[in-house]
């Protein structure tokens, strides 16, 4: 394996981003990597629910070969066995991790495959953790259509901590020609809100409506559902940016659409052109656009740094993030 590829898993955020990130990657190059130090920046380092389903669900789309794909694992080898393969595909977390997180592994890699393939994907759709499925099907689908990525993003039921039982559904599209993304300016971000409140009364999401409509002026969605899997959350979305919050035993449904519009108010009065999550979600898409690609984040988050760190071990491209005014611009050779 004289194109192995090492990764040192706890370099810069140290998470389940240089995992994922890996995982994309070596699916779509073909190129074995080997993993140490899984999550090696986190309290609890090692392959987790989520990280282990993303890893299976990556050997199922490539046919890879994988060591160390067991659960607390800090060591990962992953050798793809043939190209991606488009396909009807499912996957079982098996408890409330994120179902988005794994969905964003496999998005790109089956978008360039050359067939439509459809994945689904049981556990948790809203985590304090990760883009929540209404973040994933309004502002991560909207952005990567913009390049020529199409996908569409649907759940139900909701899964919340600690039960899960969500279910989210991907319907993926193969890409053709991927343009660069330009988002130099600022654009109207068109704020709404979507509500999602399950085993709860319709008296929570109307609390929640009304908040939004008294606050930030903006129209709110109300999703009410039953199932096995209490739990609340709320998700701002707009043009390039999102703004979650989520609910728990003792917080009233005011202040969780509180912290959301709170966080979607400092974005109104900044400049970037992206939130500072999808910042670091553009990278993998824009490595295979035809041109460079530029767009502003408020933050340089350690999350974006570092899956440019792990793509530059996989890509030959350009890459430049000024510190100071938050512009990112990236160039395939």
């Amino acid at each position: 394996m004289d194109d192995l590829i090492r990764i040192d898993g706890s370099h810069g955020e140290g998470g389940g981003q240089v995992l994922r990130t890996s995982l994309s990657l070596s699916a779509i190059t073909g190129r074995a990597v080997e993993i140490a130090n899984i999550r090696g920046g986190r309290a609890k380092p090692g392959l987790q629910a989520q990280h282990l389903a993303a890893v299976r669900a990556a050997a199922r789309i490539c046919g890879a070969s994988c060591k160390g794909d067991a659960l607390g694992s800090l060591y990962l080898l992953f050798e793809p066995k043939h190209p991606v393969r488009s396909g009807d595909y499912r996957f079982e977390i098996g408890t409330a991790g994120a179902t988005t997180l794994v969905a964003q592994t496999l998005i790109v890699p089956l978008a360039l495959a050359g067939g439509s393939s459809t994945v689904v994907i049981d556990g948790g759709t809203h985590n304090p953790m990760a883009p929540t499925a209404d973040y994933l099907r309004h502002v991560y689908a909207s952005a990567l259509r913009e390049m020529g990525f199409r996908f569409e993003a649907d759940y139900g039921p909701p899964g919340f901590y600690p039960r899960g039982g969500g279910e989210l559904k991907v319907r993926i599209e193969p890409a053709s020609e991927i343009a660069p993304i330009v988002l130099t300016d600022r654009i109207a971000p068109n704020l709404r809100a979507h509500i999602v409140t399950s085993c709860l009364p319709e008296s929570v999401s109307e609390r929640a409506e009304k908040v939004f409509a008294d606050e930030l002026q903006i129209h709110a969605s109300s999703r009410v559902v039953g199932g096995t899997s209490p739990g609340a959350a709320v998700t701002i979305v707009g043009n390039h940016c999102g703004f979650s919050s989520l609910g728990e035993r003792g917080k009233r449904m005011e202040k969780v659409a509180g912290e959301a519009i709170e966080d979607a108010r400092k974005w109104i009065l900044g400049k970037a052109s992206v939130d500072e999550h999808l910042a670091d979600q553009l990278v993998l898409p824009a490595l295979f656009a035809r041109g460079e690609s530029r767009w502003s984040t408020p933050s340089v988050t350690e999350h974006l740094r570092t899956v440019i760190w792990v793509a530059k071990h996989f890509l030959d491209f350009e890459a430049h993030i000024d510190e100071e005014t938050g512009f990112v611009s990236l160039s395939p050779c």
